[in-house]
């Protein structure tokens, strides 16, 4: 049987919001003069590869912080009922979900480079496509 946590963390989402306002001041900075820093791929690929890697970074915060309330569908006081090693379990699927699709997105962007013409739709559906099925696979995952 797992032992149950004294006192869980006090409820903050001070990390997330940092996270989320660099996220933002990495994506204005590309778009506004700081594609020269990108590789030259194209500028749906280079959001895709922006978005899915702060998103892996965000589930990596997670798993250290244990702050799997902020993950959608889990409240404070169920992530402060489960024990530990279920917060860890959780976290880490949900962190080795969204590395399979970034992976995934990245075999995308350098292994198909040579056959499919650039298209930055496409390539921005494909990264949406990726995030898109990270959520669902992710949301099956449970506390």
């Amino acid at each position: 049987m797992e032992r149950r946590d004294v006192q869980y963390q006090k409820k903050s989402y001070a990390l997330f919001w940092a996270w989320l306002v660099l996220l933002v001041a990495v994506m204005i900075f590309y778009i506004y003069g700081g594609r020269g820093y990108f590789p030259l791929i194209g500028a749906g690929k280079n959001l895709g590869i922006v978005v899915l890697v702060f998103l892996d970074l965000l589930f990596v915060i997670i798993l250290a912080t244990q702050s799997v309330y902020w993950i959608s569908g889990v409240t404070y006081e169920e992530a402060a009922a489960a024990g530990v090693s279920a917060r860890r379990r959780f976290a880490l699927w949900h962190l080795l979900i969204f590395l399979a699709a970034t992976i995934l997105f990245l075999i995308y962007c350098f292994g198909m480079k040579g056959i499919l013409a650039p298209d930055q739709t496409r390539d921005a559906l494909v990264a949406g496509g990726a995030v898109c099925a990270a959520v669902v696979a992710s949301s099956r995952v449970r506390l």
